[in-house]
Order: C-alpha cells, then sequence, then structure tokens
C-alpha cells in the first residue's frame, strides 16, 4: 500500500480566453513538483471576485488584460482586479501573464506587488520555475 504524500495546492487562473485556461490547466498537472494542484479557473472580473470571496488559494495566475475593469485603451486592467483582489484581503502570491511584450508593463505588475511575470506564448520552463518559486515563497511566507 502506498500512500500519497503530495500535499494539494490551489491555484486560481483568470483569463478571459478559454484555450489559455485550457493550456495552463494541463501545464499545471503536468509540472514534477513536490505537490499537485488543484486547478480552478475564472474568465471574468466578477467570477474571480466572487470565487476569492468564498476560496482561499496558494496561487494567482492573472491575466493582465481583463475586460470589465479599468481603461481597456490602457491593456492593464490585470493591475485594476489585482488592487481589488489585495482589498479583499487576499495575500497569495500573483503572477501576471500578458501577450505584450511592453516592459514596462512588467515593472508595474512588479511595483503592484506581482511575484512574478509570463509573457504569452509561455515558456514552459519559466513558468514551471515561477510557480513552483511562487508557490515556495508563499508556503515559507
Amino acid at each position: 500500500m502506498t500512500i500519497n504524500t503530495k500535499e494539494t495546492k490551489r491555484v486560481l487562473i483568470v483569463d478571459d480566453q478559454p484555450r489559455v485556461l485550457d493550456v495552463l490547466r494541463e501545464t499545471l498537472a503536468s509540472f514534477q513538483h513536490r505537490h499537485t494542484y488543484e486547478i480552478t479557473t475564472a474568465q471574468s472580473v466578477a467570477d474571480t471576485l466572487a470565487i476569492l470571496q468564498r476560496e482561499r488559494f496558494d496561487l494567482i495566475l492573472l491575466d493582465m488584460v481583463m475586460p470589465g475593469i479599468g481603461d481597456p485603451m490602457l491593456r492593464r486592467q490585470g493591475l485594476d482586479l489585482l488592487k481589488r483582489i489585495r482589498d479583499l484581503g487576499v495575500n497569495a502570491p500573483v503572477l501576471m501573464m500578458s501577450g505584450d511584450w511592453d516592459s514596462r508593463r512588467e515593472d508595474d505588475a512588479l511595483i503592484e506587488g506581482a511575484a512574478g511575470f509570463l509573457h504569452k506564448p509561455f515558456d514552459l520552463r519559466e513558468l514551471d520555475h515561477l510557480v513552483a518559486r511562487a508557490i515556495s515563497s508563499a508556503t515559507r511566507g
């Protein structure tokens, strides 16, 4: 009889594109970390805030461009949502994601308290490293 000693870590993935949610769900499931991942997804600002009011997570992956909040012309609504998430008292590390390669957006995300920044399309080694590092820092903190 084998005992499963792997701890489960809860991850919320927020993106308005279903394909991105599917890819991230499959990718995180394939990681060989010391724990397994229980994945919850949200496609809207309203869903994200509702989920966070009733559930706790070890990590949040958050798209930089999310309809339904902030100024769509700035393409940084994810930062507005990050502020709302922190206002709810959620302290889980947040990895911001974006398909735009604008270093100012990346800097802004880190200044606003993101634990890291992922570029789409994803580099799987970078994703693996950032997820492991964020989970590890949350466990220690």
